[in-house]
């Protein structure tokens, strides 16, 4: 049958049916967009929150590099024993972040050469040697000690819930290499008197992979960079804050 054979309410029977169709089309469309977009707004979103500190020489350990790192509310209590320094994790998005793999990364081996080469440069009785992953600083005069790098560059959080629910900041670990090597960059820094260019301190790299509750996989990038305000005190103090930026 074509369409001039056809009568006047077939033809509107015909028209009836094919609007309900793209009727329905439409419908199914927009639930299906609804569906994503309520499923999108229950994902998790990690951020990290700027963090202003001060370094101080170490209450636990010998010598004057500053690497105890507080939190600048937190400076008053300097005598407390802080091994490791915090920034504060928030999920500021609908949904749970569960099993969180933490992988941490920097040029060590550039630092190191940094530092060693100031240390030379300014007669600074200092020197650090990157062995099978241990960072060992070598000084008869200025203390010594390792720490283990290796062990450092993978950490793991249960969860972190959103942040209607869960009030308070996840505390996500600096690693104390990171913390050692920086400190001790401004150390011989400050003694390269003649010195007035900017000193570049080497960003560190936290990539978070993380799953939602539908058990999806999801990976954030967050480059951390340190940026000093202010040190003195012949090597002995900091003044600064660490910002993250996101890169994925």
């Amino acid at each position: 049958m074509t369409p001039s054979d056809m009568t006047i309410d077939q033809i509107i029977a015909l028209s009836a049916s094919v609007g309900a169709f793209m009727s329905a089309i439409a419908t199914f469309l927009t639930v299906k967009q609804m569906s994503h977009q309520r499923q999108a707004s229950y994902l998790p979103e990690l951020v990290l929150s700027r963090t202003i500190f001060e370094g101080i020489p170490s209450p636990i350990a010998a010598g004057p590099i500053p690497s105890h790192w507080v939190p600048k509310p937190s400076v008053e209590s300097k005598t407390e024993v802080m091994p490791f320094f915090s920034l504060p994790l928030t999920n500021v998005g609908l949904g749970a972040a569960k099993d969180i793999s933490v992988t941490w990364s920097f040029p060590i081996e550039q630092v190191i050469r940094q530092i060693n080469d100031l240390a030379q440069k300014t007669l600074t009785p200092l020197y650090f040697v990157l062995e099978d992953g241990a960072v060992t600083i070598k000084s008869e005069s200025l203390g010594g000690g390792t720490s283990f790098w290796k062990n450092q560059q993978k950490e793991t959080l249960n969860y972190v819930l959103p942040a209607s629910v869960q009030k308070e900041p996840a505390p996500l670990k600096i690693p104390h290499v990171y913390v050692l090597l920086t400190s001790a960059l401004l150390f011989v820094s400050s003694k390269d008197k003649g010195s007035k260019s900017a000193l570049s301190i080497p960003q560190l790299v936290a990539r978070l992979d993380y799953r939602d509750i539908g058990n999806k996989a999801h990976t954030t990038v967050f480059e951390i960079s340190l940026q000093v305000i202010a040190y003195g005190g012949d090597g002995g103090f900091i003044h600064g804050y660490l910002e993250s930026k996101k890169c994925a």
